[in-house]
């Protein structure tokens, strides 16, 4: 299955994620012109191979059970919020995506796909404070607040101030989210301590059973690393176990994140053991 293209000028990308029948869950479309972006090229690349982030896919298929509460912070233009809405677990999904752009076609998938009752739309970052804060560009991924996740060789585009929100805030506005256990991915480019910071007392509900984060090169020196391992160790506190995805499906393909290593990728940590998820 391959690309095509609407009357509007948009791309449709089908989605690796499929119905009983064979055909795409849902579409992630996009406008043409944003095609040759080295962040769409890895997106589409991806998408028709094995998918997206794959092993990330596979475990949050797996993971998500009737009555979930999905939050996906840094949601870009859809692919982890569209797949927890489409699962037949019947999950409801709160997705946040500061960028202007992305955001407007992330709520394009949501009504194209006729999702506009599963899943919401939140054009704010999260944080540890509500603020407006710089959202520093890089390609149509990796934008971060105030460049912390852009160290060299990425090149920081230009700047734009968006609403930055605290997860506990936001989540009280949503009674669709106000029961149930929470699976949460956070990937906010080296602002993931500040995202948890402002989650406290959602972490200590002890309604959250998982949460997905990046730890990228924001983390490699400096403030930032000393940051994430206090994220961290502040986790680990509330009964949280970290560990690193392999690129298999089963239990016996993770193991254990060390903070002090030079690890760059996805980090699950679960409040429960992961073959309970």
């Amino acid at each position: 299955m391959s690309v095509s293209l609407d009357n509007a000028g948009w791309i449709a990308l089908p989605s690796s994620l499929k119905r009983e029948d064979g055909s795409p869950r849902f579409r992630i479309s996009f406008p043409r012109r944003l095609g040759t972006d080295p962040g769409t090229r890895l997106l589409v690349v991806s998408e028709l191979g094995r998918g997206y982030e794959q092993p990330t896919r596979d475990l949050l298929e797996r993971a998500f059970r009737p009555g979930d509460v999905f939050i996906d912070v840094g949601a870009h233009w859809g692919f982890f919020s569209l797949q927890a809405a489409t699962h037949a677990a019947g999950v409801f999904v709160v997705a946040f995506e500061p960028d202007p752009t992305n955001a407007s076609i992330l709520f394009t998938n949501v009504a194209t796909n006729g999702l506009v009752s599963k899943i919401a739309v939140v054009s704010a970052a999260c944080g540890d404070a509500s603020d407006i804060a710089p959202l520093v560009a890089n390609s149509t991924m990796m934008h971060s607040i105030r460049g912390i996740g852009l160290k060299p060789p990425f090149a920081k585009g230009p700047s734009r101030w968006v609403p930055v929100v605290t997860l506990d805030d936001a989540l009280a506005r949503f009674p669709q989210a106000a029961d149930g256990r929470i699976v949460l991915k956070v990937d906010a480019e080296g602002f993931e301590p500040q995202v948890l910071a402002g989650a406290a007392a959602t972490l200590r509900s002890g309604r959250v059973a998982m949460i997905v984060w990046e730890c990228g090169y924001a983390f490699t020196d400096g403030p930032e690393r000393d940051g994430m391992r206090d994220m961290v160790g502040g986790l680990s506190a509330l009964g949280f176990r970290h560990l690193v995805l392999g690129q298999g499906h089963g239990v016996h393909e993770f193991r254990q994140f060390d903070a002090d290593a030079n690890y760059t990728g996805n980090v699950v940590s679960t409040a429960v053991r992961i073959d309970q998820l």
